[in-house]
Parts: C-alpha cells; structure tokens; sequence
C-alpha cells in the first residue's frame, strides 16, 4: 500500500515550503483534530463571500491520513455538508448513489491512484457562499463496512450514519506570500521566474478557500492492527516520541482563578510548539515515501 499525498499535486520544493512554513506560523496541524489557521492570515470581511471548500472526515484515530481501500463502497453511501447561517441551512450533497455531485471530488492519491482506494479529503472546484459566524453540520452514511489505512494503523469505518458539528478551520481570500517569498530567498537556489511560479501555485492551495476540519464529534474506527504504510523501524520511533511528549505535556493541577491558572498565554498552549516538530518528522516521512519511485 503506497501513502496518499496533499490533495494538491506538487513539487518536492513546495511539500518543503509548506513543511517550514508550518514550522514558522506554529500551527497545530492535526488533520482530524481541531485545525485551525492562525486569525492574521483568515479574511476580515464578515459578510457572506463565494469560495472554493476543502474538508476532511472527522475521523478519531489517525492523527494525521486515512485512506479507504475501496472507492465503490465508500462512494456507495452519502456524505451531506450543512451551512447554517442566521438559522437558514444551505445543503450540499458532496456524494451519493456512487458518484460526486457535480464540482466535487476527492483529494488525489499519488502515486498510485488507479488501485481504486479513496483518499478521507474532499475538495470543491465549485463556489459556495461562506462567513466567518457560520455553523456547520457534517453527516456522513457509510452503507458497509470499509477498511482502511493511515500512517501507523489499519482499521474499519463500520456501517452506520455518522454526524458532526463544527466550525471553519480557516476562511482565506487574498493570502499574503511575504512568509513563502523569504523562505524561497533564504535558499537561493531558483531564478526568479520560477520562484514566481512556485508562488503562484500555493497561492492557488489557499486563495479564495474555506477550510473545514475543525469538528466538536470525531467517528471512532475499529482498529484492527497497529500497522500503517510506514515502515516498523519508523513507526516504532514515532510512537515512542508521541509517548514521551504525551507524558511532557500533561498540564498542572491549579486551583481555578489561582495567578497560575491565567498569568502566561503561551504556556496554555505549549503543546502547539512541542508537538510541531512531530508533525514535520510524520510529513516528511510521508513526503519522502509518496513521490519514491516504487
């Protein structure tokens, strides 16, 4: 079984750029999680605006990937999005009956997208009219039960209807490339046209997008083997890491309105810097593994 990849197909360059940009804007990149932007690259217009949407399950386990093996049964089922705003519900229907609503698909596997797995993402090139106070509602019906794979696990979504409730992870519109143009210029190694280029293609990944993996219900899988696309060696060494910072960063015991309890922002979110480089190690093992030739 070969790793998915990012829904966009693209360069070794861009996968490290996305990879160290992670790193400067420390954001907690958990794909299932609660991922959410940071607020100054999110737009500021408060009305209703059309963009393109980008979601992934809100599956339990995986921490970051999750592919079902078959495509036919998966697509069997329906997946329906809810956007509630000012108590009117719009619904859009991403699949059903076997097949995609029209401007709807799934984020591409590669290398190997012909073995009629499925990858958990789904992507719009259709617009639709998104704001920041908007609630959504996710319902997914799964009509058997499907295997999957993620990077450490092997595991089955059963049968059943699934629901959840969230909101955006990210709302962007014009994005700003300054972080992207510095770190191409810290290394130097392309002319500008094709640095240009580059930059043109991620702000395609991001421009104009509303981002939805920030979900309050996750759907447990059956786990059925501790064993994903990663090598032993690797996985073994990225659970023994996941457990130490796990024990690191359990929180203290304070009394509530204590000075400990308020007095430093950053501490509250001290795992966000603790667990980024774990989340770059997991990437680029991924990234490494996904465009190897086979």
């Amino acid at each position: 079984m070969k790793p998915p990849t990012k829904y966009i197909t693209c360069s070794y360059k861009i996968c490290r750029l996305v990879l160290a940009a992670i790193c400067m804007l420390a954001v907690p990149v958990f794909a299932l999680h609660m991922t959410d932007m940071p607020e100054n690259i999110q737009t500021k217009i408060k009305e209703p605006r059309e963009r393109t949407i980008s979601l992934k399950l809100p599956l339990l386990q995986p921490t970051f990937h999750w592919t079902f093996i078959s495509r036919e049964d998966f697509l069997s089922g329906k997946l329906l999005l809810r956007i509630i705003r000012d108590g009117q519900a719009s619904e859009i229907i991403i699949f059903e009956k076997g097949q995609f609503t029209d401007g709807w698909e799934a984020m591409p596997l590669s290398p190997a997208p012909d073995k009629g797995e499925i990858y958990f993402g789904f992507i719009s090139t259709r617009r639709y009219l998104t704001a920041p106070g908007d609630k959504l509602e996710l319902e997914l019906t799964v009509k058997k039960d499907l295997p999957g794979i993620g990077a450490m696990q092997s595991g089955i979504l059963p049968a059943g209807k699934y629901t959840s409730k969230g909101i955006y992870s990210g709302l962007i519109d014009e994005y700003d490339m300054t972080l992207w143009a510095k770190e191409l210029a810290k290394e130097g190694k392309m002319p500008a046209e094709e640095q240009q280029a580059l930059l043109d293609k991620l702000r395609a990944m991001y421009e104009y997008k509303a981002f939805l993996e920030s979900w309050t219900d996750q759907w447990p899988l059956k786990i059925t083997s501790q064993k994903g696309w990663l090598p032993d060696k690797q996985a073994t060494a990225l659970k023994a890491m996941r457990e130490k910072l796990s024990k690191q960063t359990q929180p203290p015991v304070v009394s509530t309105g204590s000075v400990a309890a308020n007095e430093n922002f950053f501490q509250k979110y001290l795992w966000f810097w603790i667990v980024i480089p774990l989340v770059v190690l997991l990437a680029a093992v991924f990234i490494r593994r996904a465009f190897a030739r086979p």
